[in-house]
């Protein structure tokens, strides 16, 4: 499955990149926002993955251009605040401290993958 994946900590993303492509996911992983942007535009990927580090406008933002160009894409956040979950309604939501098997169950769920 291929995964679009934005945080504003590129360390971060990198490291949760490298952790799902063990696990047989294709990660992208844009620097900007501008390159996630145009990523979503695009598409050619199964989910797309936003994380707390990112201001919650442009999560917004994003989840807004991922919904008018990819429809049938799910979104799983990575938040540290329940809240986000009723303004952007995601598919899935992983709690930044539960880890990488976290986000993986969200992946599963929503990739139908077991």
């Amino acid at each position: 499955k291929r995964i679009l994946m934005y945080g504003r900590v590129r360390e971060l993303a990198l490291y949760r990149a490298a952790v799902l492509q063990d696990r047989g996911f294709s990660v992208m992983t844009p620097e900007t926002l501008e390159e996630a942007s145009a990523a979503i535009r695009k598409g050619g990927f199964d989910t797309v993955v936003l994380t707390y580090t990112l201001p919650n406008e442009v999560v917004q933002e994003l989840a807004e251009l991922l919904r008018q160009y990819c429809p049938d894409c799910p979104l799983v956040v990575i938040s540290n605040d329940r809240r986000i979950d009723r303004e952007i309604a995601p598919d899935q939501m992983v709690k930044a401290n539960d880890g990488p098997s976290a986000l993986l169950a969200a992946l599963r769920k929503v990739t139908r993958q077991n």
